[in-house]
């Protein structure tokens, strides 16, 4: 599919690669502009946002290109119509949420640790807080809008759609997230509400929220009552799972997780006020500069776990907030740089870590659970006798009807029986009851026992952990096969020692040290910036990528290699050079300690995966007893009326 045809200032603005499509725009590469991006839009932006996006190019500043991917011009397709803008390119980033999820961070951001999260949670605050000083909002504050580098610096971006005052005009943010938008806004449409810094807060608390109690909602909990109480339903009725009060929100965080406290009880106390009721007011809840003040001052207070190298938490907390939740199969952070480079034959025990592994085998899906029996409710059998008793007595009616009329005049039978067809029938309807409660009742379970029956084999889980399983074992056949592997190479070596010798004789000449005929100081740093710094390396198809090399300074260094290969002799008695099999070994080494690492690390996804297929399962299981027990209570209920 070609890229759409789009205009800037100064003319065509060619597109690249597709970087990412999402519901409302595509962003694509610029080609010979590596700084920047273009969003176009997939469908036309309202008025609102047009009418937005052509002053916002005017109020750039250097703070707010530093903390946000702000857009620097208006892109138009060829009949002159809005369709998107320039902005940064943000390709070293991730979404946050690559961060602060706890799977996604072992993979994503593998060295990172609570330290990096706390500097990612200052960093955003910090980005909100420039925003704020210049009269603009977020609005729609979701963690898709926030990206992250490795070095924990975040930038804004969708900046289309935050909420832009100038010239005495106000443009709106007409979207939101409801997991993100404060109490007072639930519901709300957002096309037609102005929003205030006080509503950015609440998102802002709950980014925050997530990336130091690793991924967490704050509104996400279990509830005392008697209904569910999912995210958006807790969020209006201020139901912050980790309050101090926790008899007033009837609230328990969920397993596994840690008190608001471990950041830090002024941090905890900020998300108190952040979540509560008293936020509602005008400025009620922490300012986002208020955030940074409080989180620079955690960032002095950090302690290190004397159990996991890789925990750091506050110092203040007494002991580490994130080793139960590892003991408990929650893998939360990574393997500390410098690590990876236990030698062969170090402290890992293989059969240890299969046994462990292979502990971790999930049962199989347990058969669903059938209707029980069930007798119906008084009211059903209320109802029930009472159309019986009005049945009968029609039937009564029509019958003595009958009798009556043979022995008044027999020659009138079918009359007779016509008048009580139609007597009958009308006494039975004076007495009857309505059964729709029942009816809809028994819909209703049977729609709900369906669909638990549906969801419990097809969202079981157990695809992911097989998925991970099976890469773990691939894993262990690949460390059991590392001695044979080494055999491989090392007879590969022992076959290709001439050719091996060779390129060890050419090692020996650097061409730093050369007089190459057209090959000066600035020819040769370059070569050296592009690996090609021996004869050894000089190849055609290498030198042809360094920029200045052409045909002919290619030919003179291949001419220069040659001149050398002619002075080489291979003895074929010479052993193989020491430095190839040290390079080997040293190969294979750091391949077994990246697959024990990588195994140690599978090991805690897989127990977590284990947890939460076990959990799923527990509270479907639940869930689909409790819904059979209804649909055999309503469906009996229905029989009886």
């Amino acid at each position: 599919m070609s890229s759409p045809d789009v205009r800037g200032a100064t003319g065509r603005i060619p597109l690249g690669k597709l970087l990412g499509k999402g519901a409302e725009g595509a962003v694509y590469e610029v080609p010979g502009r590596a700084d920047a991006a273009a969003k176009i839009y997939v469908k036309p932006a309202s008025a609102e946002r047009l009418a937005k996006l052509m002053v916002m190019p005017s109020l750039w500043t250097p703070a707010l290109a530093k903390l946000t991917a702000w857009p620097t011009e208006v892109l138009r397709n060829a009949d002159g119509s809005i369709c998107g803008f320039l902005m940064e390119n943000l390709r070293d980033s991730k979404d946050i949420h690559r961060l602060y999820s706890p799977k996604s961070r072992l993979s994503e951001f593998p060295n990172a640790d609570w330290r990096m999260l706390v500097r990612a949670a200052l960093n955003t605050a910090k980005a909100f807080a420039v925003l704020h000083e210049n009269g603009f909002l977020v609005g729609d504050v979701n963690f898709g809008g926030v990206r992250v580098s490795a070095n924990a610096t975040v930038k804004l971006i969708d900046c289309d759609s935050f909420q832009i005052s100038h010239q005495g005009r106000t443009y709106l943010c007409e979207v939101g997230v409801q997991d993100f938008t404060p109490p007072e806004l639930q519901g709300h449409v957002f096309r037609q509400t102005l929003r205030t810094a006080n509503h950015d807060n609440f998102g802002l608390a709950v980014l925050i929220f997530q990336l130091l109690l690793n991924g967490r909602h704050p509104f996400a909990g279990r509830f005392r009552g008697p209904q569910d109480m999912p995210i958006e339903k807790a969020i209006p009725q201020f139901r912050y799972a980790y309050a101090s009060n926790k008899a007033a929100t009837g609230m328990q965080s969920p397993p596994y997780s840690a008190p608001a406290t471990a950041a830090s009880p002024r941090v905890a106390a900020l998300w108190e006020r952040a979540f509560g009721s008293a936020g509602v007011a005008a400025s009620g809840r922490p300012s986002a500069q208020e955030w940074v003040r409080v989180l620079s001052e955690l960032e002095k207070h950090f302690a290190r776990c004397n159990v996991q190298s890789s925990h750091y938490y506050f110092a203040g907390h007494g002991s580490c907030p994130w080793c139960p939740i590892e003991k408990a199969g929650v893998a939360l952070f990574g393997i500390p740089v410098g690590t990876v480079a236990r030698p062969m034959g170090g402290p890992f025990n293989m059969d240890a870590m299969w046994r462990d592994i292979l502990a971790l085998a999930v049962p199989a899906l347990p058969a669903l659970p059938g209707l029980p029996q069930a007798a119906p409710s008084a009211s059903a059998q209320a109802v029930g006798k009472r159309r019986q008793v009005w049945r009968g007595t029609a039937f009564a009616i029509a019958a003595l009807i009958v009798v009556l009329g043979l022995v008044l005049d027999s020659s009138l039978f079918l009359i007779w029986a016509i008048i009580a067809c139609v007597i009958g029938p009308w006494v039975n309807s004076r007495g009857s009851v309505d059964r729709s409660p029942f009816l809809a009742a028994e819909r209703e379970a049977k729609s709900r026992y369906d669909d638990l029956s549906r969801r419990w084999s097809r969202e079981d889980g157990t695809q992911s952990y097989n998925s991970k399983k099976a890469e773990l074992s691939a894993l262990r056949e690949e460390w059991v096969g590392l001695p044979a592997f080494r055999k491989q190479r090392f007879e590969q070596l022992v076959a290709n020692r001439q050719k091996h010798a060779l390129r060890a004789f050419l090692d020996q000449y650097e061409i730093e040290r050369a007089k190459i005929p057209g090959i000066g100081a600035g020819k040769k740093a370059m070569l050296e910036s592009f690996n090609i710094e021996t004869a050894a390396d000089i190849n055609p198809h290498a030198v042809m990528q360094v920029p200045g090399f052409g045909p002919a300074l290619t030919e003179k260094l291949m001419r220069w290699r040659r001149g050398i290969e002619r002075s080489f002799r291979f003895d074929p008695q010479s052993a193989i050079d020491p430095r190839q099999i040290a390079d080997l070994d040293r190969t294979i080494a750091i391949r077994k300690a990246e697959i024990e690492n990588a195994l140690q690390i599978g090991r805690a996804s897989l127990m977590q995966l284990r947890s939460a297929i076990l959990s799923r399962r527990q509270a479907m299981e639940g869930a689909l007893h409790q819904a059979a027990i209804d649909f055999a209570q309503a469906t009996a209920d229905m029989n009886a009326t």
